[in-house]
């Protein structure tokens, strides 16, 4: 378990406003939809996913790298990445099968997002059917066949004009906004339990204070005591 003690020590090297701003994300951040983009090379949209899923509460992202390296665009990224749980999948040739297997023993629906086919639109999209793992591919290729034939739903976006797909950061910005607003507008227990959520905490304390390592070798050093405290 997370150890109270300690997220109360580190606490006191932030502000209030801080830790009150962390809290508030905290109690709206979701792990019942995941996010899965594969293989995007380009830095300016793999950014632009991260910098979405943070601002509709994703916390988990899964990137898989089989040709293609993920990088980020700082620029547009804006910091966002520290505060995401990112998976990353690059140990083999060809990482998808990989990917999809740890997802669905976790218990998450694959979900393809493509323009190609009408099996599921996004409006009638059912969340009560159990967590989704939405996977976006890369520009101007799409999913890998891979994904496709893996996946357990097919997902499309509504498009009444003559290009056939949007981009990948505008078609995840869309459908996260839908999704998540429905999700929240449910009777779903869509929030990360508070085991989880205390580690998310201890997380960010981490990486919002200066000399977070040193602080804490000094809070274990004294046998897990806050300052005054002592036996």
């Amino acid at each position: 378990m997370t150890d109270q003690k300690l997220i109360r020590y580190l606490s006191g090297f932030a502000t209030p406003e801080r830790i009150g701003k962390m809290r508030r994300v905290l109690e709206r951040r979701t792990r019942y939809l995941s996010v899965v983009i594969e293989d995007i090379y380009q830095p300016h949209n793999a950014s632009a996913v991260l910098r979405t899923c943070d601002c509709f509460g994703i916390q988990d992202v899964h990137i898989v790298e089989n040709r293609n390296a993920y990088r980020l665009n700082p620029g547009v990224e804006l910091g966002t990445a520290q505060w995401l749980t990112l998976h990353r999948y690059n140990s083999e040739p060809e990482n998808t099968p990989a990917a999809i297997d740890q997802l669905r023993s976790a218990g998450y629906r694959i979900v393809a997002t493509t323009p190609h086919t009408e099996q599921r639109s996004l409006d009638d999209f059912d969340l009560d059917a159990g967590p989704a793992a939405l996977l976006f591919g890369n520009e101007p290729d799409g999913l890998s066949e891979t994904a496709l034939s893996l996946a357990d739903e097919h997902l499309v976006i509504p498009m009444v004009g003559f290009v056939e797909s949007f981009n990948i950061s505008v078609s995840a910005a869309i459908i996260l906004h839908t999704l998540s607003s429905k999700l929240r507008a449910s009777g779903i227990a869509y929030h990360i339990p508070p085991e989880e959520s205390d580690e998310l905490l201890l997380q960010w304390l981490r990486k919002s204070i200066g000399r977070a390592e040193a602080l804490e070798r000094e809070f274990h050093a004294r046998g897990g005591h806050e300052p005054g405290t002592e036996a």
